[in-house]
Protein backbone atom coordinates (compact mmCIF):
# COMPACT_ATOMS: atom_id res chain seq x y z
CA UNK A 1 0.00 0.00 0.00
CA UNK A 2 1.13 3.75 -1.08
CA UNK A 3 1.96 5.98 1.98
CA UNK A 4 -0.37 9.04 1.86
CA UNK A 5 1.77 11.88 0.16
CA UNK A 6 1.07 13.96 3.32
CA UNK A 7 3.17 11.24 4.83
CA UNK A 8 6.20 11.18 2.53
CA UNK A 9 9.18 13.01 4.11
CA UNK A 10 11.04 15.65 2.61
CA UNK A 11 14.66 15.60 1.45
CA UNK A 12 16.96 17.42 3.44
CA UNK A 13 18.64 20.40 0.99
CA UNK A 14 21.70 20.19 -0.04
CA UNK A 15 24.00 22.53 1.24
CA UNK A 16 25.62 24.85 -1.04
CA UNK A 17 29.36 24.65 -1.91
CA UNK A 18 30.96 28.16 -0.81
CA UNK A 19 32.66 29.84 -3.38
CA UNK A 20 36.74 29.55 -2.88
CA UNK A 21 38.17 32.84 -2.13
CA UNK A 22 41.10 34.34 -3.59
CA UNK A 23 43.53 37.26 -1.88
CA UNK A 24 42.27 40.89 -4.00
CA UNK A 25 39.14 39.06 -4.45
CA UNK A 26 41.06 37.51 -8.07
CA UNK A 27 42.28 33.91 -9.25
CA UNK A 28 45.42 33.85 -9.64
CA UNK A 29 45.50 34.35 -12.91
CA UNK A 30 43.63 37.33 -12.64
CA UNK A 31 45.72 38.72 -10.32
CA UNK A 32 48.39 37.54 -12.35
CA UNK A 33 46.79 39.22 -15.54
CA UNK A 34 46.38 42.73 -13.62
CA UNK A 35 50.00 42.96 -12.57
CA UNK A 36 50.93 42.49 -16.39
CA UNK A 37 48.37 45.38 -17.32
CA UNK A 38 50.34 47.33 -14.59
CA UNK A 39 53.96 46.73 -15.98
CA UNK A 40 52.52 47.33 -19.62
CA UNK A 41 52.14 51.11 -18.42
CA UNK A 42 55.80 51.36 -17.97
CA UNK A 43 57.44 48.02 -20.17
CA UNK A 44 57.20 47.33 -23.63
CA UNK A 45 55.37 43.98 -24.26
CA UNK A 46 58.26 42.92 -26.61
CA UNK A 47 60.31 42.99 -23.24
CA UNK A 48 57.76 41.30 -21.29
CA UNK A 49 57.46 38.57 -23.54
CA UNK A 50 60.99 37.79 -23.83
CA UNK A 51 60.62 35.10 -20.93
CA UNK A 52 64.75 36.11 -20.36
CA UNK A 53 64.04 39.58 -19.61
CA UNK A 54 64.83 40.98 -16.16
CA UNK A 55 61.48 42.42 -15.89
CA UNK A 56 59.60 39.31 -17.28
CA UNK A 57 61.46 37.53 -14.60
CA UNK A 58 60.54 40.11 -11.71
CA UNK A 59 56.70 40.04 -13.39
CA UNK A 60 56.68 36.04 -12.55
CA UNK A 61 58.47 36.79 -8.97
CA UNK A 62 55.79 39.21 -8.23
CA UNK A 63 52.52 36.98 -9.89
CA UNK A 64 53.20 33.74 -8.49
CA UNK A 65 56.86 33.73 -6.36
CA UNK A 66 56.27 36.65 -3.75
CA UNK A 67 55.63 35.57 0.04
CA UNK A 68 54.47 39.35 0.70
CA UNK A 69 52.11 39.41 3.58
CA UNK A 70 49.67 40.34 3.00
CA UNK A 71 49.25 39.64 -0.20
CA UNK A 72 50.24 42.10 -2.51
CA UNK A 73 47.10 43.52 -4.87
CA UNK A 74 47.64 45.15 -8.30
CA UNK A 75 46.21 48.59 -7.28
CA UNK A 76 48.01 48.78 -4.28
CA UNK A 77 50.45 51.86 -3.97
CA UNK A 78 53.60 48.95 -3.47
CA UNK A 79 52.44 47.08 -6.23
CA UNK A 80 54.62 49.28 -9.01
CA UNK A 81 57.93 50.00 -7.16
CA UNK A 82 58.03 46.68 -6.18
CA UNK A 83 58.31 45.32 -9.68
CA UNK A 84 60.35 47.84 -10.81
CA UNK A 85 63.11 47.14 -8.04
CA UNK A 86 63.08 42.92 -8.18
CA UNK A 87 63.66 43.92 -12.52
CA UNK A 88 66.09 46.09 -11.21
CA UNK A 89 67.45 43.33 -9.17
CA UNK A 90 67.32 40.55 -11.60
CA UNK A 91 68.75 43.40 -14.47
CA UNK A 92 71.81 43.71 -11.94
CA UNK A 93 73.02 40.45 -11.76
CA UNK A 94 71.04 39.88 -8.52
CA UNK A 95 71.66 36.10 -7.29
CA UNK A 96 75.32 36.92 -8.07
CA UNK A 97 75.69 39.90 -5.65
CA UNK A 98 78.29 39.79 -2.62
CA UNK A 99 75.60 39.81 -0.43
CA UNK A 100 71.46 40.62 0.40
CA UNK A 101 70.47 38.33 -2.20
CA UNK A 102 67.24 36.90 -2.68
CA UNK A 103 66.63 33.59 -0.27
CA UNK A 104 66.92 30.19 -1.67
CA UNK A 105 63.20 28.85 -0.45
CA UNK A 106 60.13 30.55 1.14
CA UNK A 107 60.68 29.09 4.51
CA UNK A 108 61.32 31.60 7.48
CA UNK A 109 64.56 29.51 7.79
CA UNK A 110 65.52 30.31 4.32
CA UNK A 111 64.25 33.95 4.62
CA UNK A 112 66.70 34.67 7.51
CA UNK A 113 69.24 33.14 6.59
CA UNK A 114 69.19 35.48 3.75
CA UNK A 115 68.86 38.48 5.67
CA UNK A 116 70.93 37.28 8.55
CA UNK A 117 74.08 37.59 5.81
CA UNK A 118 72.97 41.17 4.33
CA UNK A 119 74.70 43.74 6.13
CA UNK A 120 74.23 46.99 3.16
CA UNK A 121 73.48 50.27 4.95
CA UNK A 122 72.70 52.97 2.78
CA UNK A 123 74.63 56.56 3.26
CA UNK A 124 72.37 58.43 6.08
CA UNK A 125 71.44 62.38 4.40
CA UNK A 126 71.00 64.85 6.71
CA UNK A 127 66.97 65.36 5.21
CA UNK A 128 63.95 66.02 7.51
CA UNK A 129 61.69 64.14 8.40
CA UNK A 130 63.82 60.94 9.62
CA UNK A 131 64.37 58.28 7.23
CA UNK A 132 64.69 54.31 8.21
CA UNK A 133 67.09 52.66 5.83
CA UNK A 134 66.14 48.54 5.06
CA UNK A 135 68.45 46.27 6.22
CA UNK A 136 66.74 43.22 4.73
CA UNK A 137 67.66 40.47 1.89
CA UNK A 138 66.40 41.54 -1.65
CA UNK A 139 62.84 39.87 -2.59
CA UNK A 140 62.03 38.94 1.20
CA UNK A 141 58.33 39.47 2.10
CA UNK A 142 58.29 42.52 3.76
CA UNK A 143 57.82 45.95 1.57
CA UNK A 144 60.10 47.00 -0.55
CA UNK A 145 61.55 50.04 1.61
CA UNK A 146 62.99 47.32 4.03
CA UNK A 147 65.10 45.84 1.73
CA UNK A 148 68.73 46.79 1.84
CA UNK A 149 70.19 49.78 0.44
CA UNK A 150 67.01 50.98 -0.10
CA UNK A 151 65.62 54.39 1.90
CA UNK A 152 61.97 55.16 1.61
CA UNK A 153 60.49 58.54 2.07
CA UNK A 154 58.35 58.88 5.84
CA UNK A 155 56.51 62.14 5.20
CA UNK A 156 52.66 62.82 5.03
CA UNK A 157 52.80 63.04 0.90
CA UNK A 158 55.49 60.59 -0.32
CA UNK A 159 55.62 58.07 2.56
CA UNK A 160 56.55 54.68 1.72
CA UNK A 161 57.70 55.37 -2.03
CA UNK A 162 61.93 55.09 -2.82
CA UNK A 163 63.49 58.08 -2.14
CA UNK A 164 67.10 56.14 -2.11
CA UNK A 165 68.65 53.79 -3.38
CA UNK A 166 72.61 52.77 -2.04
CA UNK A 167 74.81 49.77 -2.73
CA UNK A 168 78.22 50.03 -2.98
CA UNK A 169 80.45 47.02 -3.68
CA UNK A 170 78.26 44.17 -4.30
CA UNK A 171 79.57 42.94 -7.09
CA UNK A 172 76.46 44.44 -9.15
CA UNK A 173 76.60 43.62 -13.10
CA UNK A 174 74.34 44.02 -16.17
CA UNK A 175 72.75 47.29 -16.87
CA UNK A 176 70.30 49.47 -15.39
CA UNK A 177 66.54 48.98 -16.63
CA UNK A 178 65.15 52.05 -18.13
CA UNK A 179 61.53 51.74 -15.40
CA UNK A 180 64.32 53.25 -13.37
CA UNK A 181 62.55 56.44 -14.50
CA UNK A 182 59.40 55.51 -13.08
CA UNK A 183 60.20 56.12 -9.45
CA UNK A 184 59.00 59.56 -9.28
CA UNK A 185 60.11 60.23 -5.52
CA UNK A 186 63.83 59.22 -6.16
CA UNK A 187 66.53 61.70 -5.06
CA UNK A 188 69.71 59.79 -4.06
CA UNK A 189 70.61 56.69 -6.70
CA UNK A 190 74.65 55.76 -5.57
CA UNK A 191 75.64 52.23 -7.42
CA UNK A 192 79.16 53.00 -6.41
CA UNK A 193 82.18 50.30 -7.20
CA UNK A 194 80.37 47.34 -9.38
CA UNK A 195 80.50 45.70 -12.93
CA UNK A 196 77.17 47.84 -14.37
CA UNK A 197 77.84 48.71 -17.81
CA UNK A 198 76.09 49.83 -20.98
CA UNK A 199 74.25 53.19 -21.19
CA UNK A 200 73.04 55.26 -18.31
CA UNK A 201 69.11 55.00 -19.63
CA UNK A 202 67.58 58.60 -20.57
CA UNK A 203 64.65 57.78 -18.02
CA UNK A 204 67.03 59.43 -15.21
CA UNK A 205 66.01 62.63 -16.33
CA UNK A 206 62.41 61.84 -15.24
CA UNK A 207 63.83 61.97 -11.66
CA UNK A 208 63.98 64.90 -8.48
CA UNK A 209 67.57 63.81 -8.18
CA UNK A 210 69.92 65.25 -5.90
CA UNK A 211 72.67 62.84 -6.25
CA UNK A 212 73.84 60.17 -8.74
CA UNK A 213 77.30 58.53 -8.19
CA UNK A 214 77.72 55.61 -10.21
CA UNK A 215 82.12 55.67 -9.98
CA UNK A 216 84.34 52.62 -10.79
CA UNK A 217 81.86 50.64 -13.19
CA UNK A 218 81.90 50.36 -16.68
CA UNK A 219 79.33 52.30 -17.73
CA UNK A 220 79.80 53.58 -21.39
CA UNK A 221 78.12 56.59 -23.58
CA UNK A 222 77.59 60.19 -23.01
CA UNK A 223 76.20 61.64 -20.25
CA UNK A 224 71.93 61.32 -21.05
CA UNK A 225 70.82 65.00 -22.22
CA UNK A 226 67.93 64.02 -19.92
CA UNK A 227 69.77 64.77 -17.08
CA UNK A 228 71.14 67.95 -17.98
CA UNK A 229 67.51 69.11 -17.39
CA UNK A 230 67.65 67.73 -14.08
CA UNK A 231 67.89 71.21 -12.07
CA UNK A 232 68.13 70.09 -8.76
CA UNK A 233 71.31 68.37 -9.60
CA UNK A 234 73.92 69.02 -6.62
CA UNK A 235 76.10 65.84 -6.96
CA UNK A 236 77.09 63.88 -10.13
CA UNK A 237 80.11 61.24 -9.34
CA UNK A 238 80.82 59.22 -12.80
CA UNK A 239 84.68 59.14 -12.67
CA UNK A 240 86.57 56.01 -13.69
CA UNK A 241 83.82 54.55 -15.98
CA UNK A 242 84.36 54.01 -19.91
CA UNK A 243 81.41 57.34 -21.04
CA UNK A 244 82.38 59.06 -24.10
CA UNK A 245 80.75 62.43 -25.87
CA UNK A 246 80.92 65.73 -24.87
CA UNK A 247 79.82 67.75 -22.34
CA UNK A 248 76.75 69.90 -22.98
CA UNK A 249 76.59 73.61 -22.73
CA UNK A 250 73.07 72.83 -21.45
CA UNK A 251 75.16 72.00 -17.90
CA UNK A 252 74.01 75.38 -17.08
CA UNK A 253 71.06 74.05 -15.83
CA UNK A 254 72.83 72.56 -13.11
CA UNK A 255 72.67 75.78 -11.14
CA UNK A 256 72.84 73.91 -7.30
CA UNK A 257 75.52 71.45 -8.41
CA UNK A 258 78.73 71.78 -5.91
CA UNK A 259 80.39 68.55 -6.94
CA UNK A 260 80.94 66.88 -10.61
CA UNK A 261 83.45 64.25 -10.60
CA UNK A 262 84.16 63.24 -14.63
CA UNK A 263 87.43 62.34 -14.11
CA UNK A 264 89.11 58.96 -15.86
CA UNK A 265 86.59 58.41 -18.55
CA UNK A 266 87.41 59.13 -22.41
CA UNK A 267 84.64 62.29 -22.35
CA UNK A 268 86.31 64.39 -25.70
CA UNK A 269 85.27 68.37 -26.87
CA UNK A 270 85.85 71.16 -24.85
CA UNK A 271 85.28 72.24 -21.35
CA UNK A 272 81.96 74.32 -22.39
CA UNK A 273 82.19 77.62 -20.75
CA UNK A 274 78.66 77.33 -19.20
CA UNK A 275 80.49 75.38 -16.20
CA UNK A 276 81.59 78.89 -14.76
CA UNK A 277 78.11 79.40 -14.43
CA UNK A 278 77.63 77.16 -11.57
CA UNK A 279 78.59 79.54 -8.73
CA UNK A 280 77.75 76.51 -5.94
CA UNK A 281 80.55 74.26 -7.77
CA UNK A 282 83.33 73.61 -5.01
CA UNK A 283 85.08 70.19 -7.05
CA UNK A 284 85.24 69.48 -10.43
CA UNK A 285 87.48 66.52 -12.21
CA UNK A 286 88.12 66.85 -15.64
CA UNK A 287 91.47 64.74 -15.58
CA UNK A 288 92.38 61.97 -17.39
CA UNK A 289 89.87 62.25 -20.48
CA UNK A 290 90.35 63.30 -23.90
CA UNK A 291 89.08 67.54 -23.32
CA UNK A 292 91.24 69.65 -25.77
CA UNK A 293 91.20 73.79 -25.54
CA UNK A 294 91.95 75.89 -23.08
CA UNK A 295 90.16 75.69 -19.77
CA UNK A 296 87.00 78.56 -20.73
CA UNK A 297 88.14 81.95 -18.62
CA UNK A 298 84.35 81.74 -17.14
CA UNK A 299 86.03 78.27 -15.24
CA UNK A 300 88.67 80.33 -14.36
CA UNK A 301 87.35 83.30 -12.69
CA UNK A 302 84.72 80.63 -10.69
CA UNK A 303 88.13 79.63 -9.52
CA UNK A 304 89.69 82.73 -8.25
CA UNK A 305 86.68 83.83 -6.66
CA UNK A 306 87.43 81.52 -4.23
CA UNK A 307 84.16 79.13 -5.14
CA UNK A 308 85.52 76.53 -6.85
CA UNK A 309 88.33 75.11 -4.45
CA UNK A 310 89.34 72.40 -6.73
CA UNK A 311 90.08 72.27 -10.26
CA UNK A 312 91.39 69.29 -12.04
CA UNK A 313 92.60 68.68 -16.31
CA UNK A 314 95.08 67.16 -18.69
CA UNK A 315 97.32 70.13 -17.88
CA UNK A 316 100.52 68.87 -17.07
CA UNK A 317 103.72 67.80 -19.49
CA UNK A 318 102.72 64.78 -21.60
CA UNK A 319 99.26 64.86 -21.29
CA UNK A 320 97.79 62.68 -24.45
CA UNK A 321 95.46 65.08 -25.16
CA UNK A 322 96.25 68.60 -23.24
CA UNK A 323 93.98 70.98 -21.73
CA UNK A 324 95.73 74.20 -21.08
CA UNK A 325 95.24 75.51 -17.60
CA UNK A 326 96.53 78.64 -15.43
CA UNK A 327 93.88 78.06 -13.06
CA UNK A 328 93.66 74.05 -12.05
CA UNK A 329 95.12 72.91 -8.77
CA UNK A 330 94.95 69.86 -9.98
CA UNK A 331 97.26 68.58 -13.82
CA UNK A 332 97.84 65.69 -14.94
CA UNK A 333 99.51 63.15 -15.32
CA UNK A 334 101.23 64.82 -13.58
CA UNK A 335 99.89 65.95 -10.01
CA UNK A 336 100.80 70.18 -9.78
CA UNK A 337 99.29 72.13 -7.71
CA UNK A 338 97.94 75.57 -8.42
Amino acid sequence: MSMPAANLPIPSPTPATPAPTFPCNLTPQERATEFRKMALKITPAATLNNSNSPQAKALRWLSFEDEMSPTLCPGDGEAQQRYIMAAFYFATGGGTWTECNAPTGSSQSAIDAANQKCTIVATKYPVKPDRTPGTDAWLTPGPVCGWAGIVCHSDDRRGGTLDQIDIEKNNLSGSLIDEIGDLPNLRFLILEQGNIGGNIPDSIGNLPLLIVDFDYNKFTGPIPQSLYNVGSLQQLDLNDNQMTGTISSNVANWNRMTFLQLNNNSFNGNIPPQVGSLNRLSNAFFNDNNFVGSMPQQVCELRESGALQTLTADCAPGAKSPVSCDCCTGCFPEQTGK
